[in-house]
């Protein structure tokens, strides 16, 4: 194996059958063999990317990938999916992939979505993370919703917590260091950098941040 991960799976081998069987028995296309190879060829590459992120994350195991953890296995479908996205982007294996994610994880993350080195999917159900830039060490919690409005694409800086059904749409750009409290819309604003962002009502309420909210999920804080 090429990564310095431990596998609960036992194998990349055993992993891709995992993956593949899962994907045969909900998005069946060319037999479990096929996919199983396919799966080979890109599995080292997304482990290797997975790397960074379970060392970053407090609550992960460091340099142990657990598939049945279901926030990590939500993530490493995403990395599958990008990998095969950029080994050829017509074949239908990145699109199963993203599909059998949202079966399982109700998380929408395309594997066109370019994600930052390390980023933490945390409970993210019904999260939809859309066409936007990403800054590294993002946390998006359950229904958060990052997406463009037509060619409007919003920036989104590095140490951004999105907290429970916040949003980021159209031509925002968040800062680094900024945090978005749950339920908060930012549409359209500039948003500068340490602040916390809480709503009232529909107004938005800036103030400077006082705690190091990155530190509470990244071994290394900011």
């Amino acid at each position: 194996m090429s990564t310095d991960l431990r596998l609960r799976a036992g194998s990349n081998l055993s992993l891709a059958r995992y993956v593949g069987t899962q994907l045969n028995n909900l998005f069946p296309a060319n037999g479990l063999e096929s996919d199983v190879d396919q799966l080979m060829a890109i599995m080292s590459a997304a482990l290797e990317r997975l790397r960074p992120i379970l060392l970053a994350v407090r609550n992960y195991e460091a340099g142990v990938f657990n598939h049945l953890h279901t926030l990590q296995y939500a993530t490493f479908l995403y990395l599958l999916g990008s990998e095969q996205w950029r080994v050829d982007s017509a074949d239908a294996l990145a699109d199963r992939l993203f599909c059998l994610n949202r079966a399982l994880n109700s998380l929408d993350l395309y594997h066109a979505v370019s994600m930052p080195e390390i980023f933490f999917i945390s409970h993210g159900l019904g999260a939809v993370l859309g066409d936007a830039k990403y800054g590294t060490r993002i946390v998006v919690f359950q229904n958060v919703t990052v997406g463009r409005i037509g060619s409007d694409k919003p920036v989104i800086g590095e140490n951004v917590v999105l907290y429970p059904g916040s949003a980021v749409t159209g031509s925002a750009i968040i800062n680094d260091n900024c945090v978005l409290s749950a339920g908060v819309h930012v549409h359209n604003v500039f948003v500068p950098a340490n602040t916390l962002v809480i709503g009232r009502g529909r107004e938005l309420i800036f103030e400077t941040r006082k705690r190091n909210y990155s530190a509470l999920y990244f071994r290394d804080g900011e």
